[in-house]
């Protein structure tokens, strides 16, 4: 039987905002590697690397259907998926200890 306050909210909000963040400027870093302006910075680039990770996985499962209106809709699922996968590792963490 599991107990009411096993979802830790706070939690949740936390990484979900991190990881929004991250995605944000993954993003940023992408949009300036492909447009050229990125002035061949490793950081850069490799935060352009990035971006394929964190718009894992709507806009690699469903890459047809992700554009236009559903781009950055799909980057916040992405975003609230990485958050509760936080959240549940850091419930199962602080469990086993």
């Amino acid at each position: 039987m599991m107990k009411g306050n096993s979802f830790r909210t706070l939690i949740f909000i936390s990484s979900t905002l991190i990881f929004s963040i991250f995605t944000f400027i993954t993003l940023i870093a992408a949009g300036a590697v492909d447009e050229g302006t990125d002035g061949n910075s490793i950081l850069i680039q490799s935060l352009a690397k990035l971006f394929y990770i964190f718009r894992f996985p709507t806009h690699s499962l469903l890459f047809s259907f992700m554009d236009g209106h559903f781009f950055f809709p799909g980057l916040g699922i992405n975003c609230l998926f990485y958050g509760f996968i936080m959240e549940r590792v850091v419930f199962a963490l602080s469990k086993r200890n």
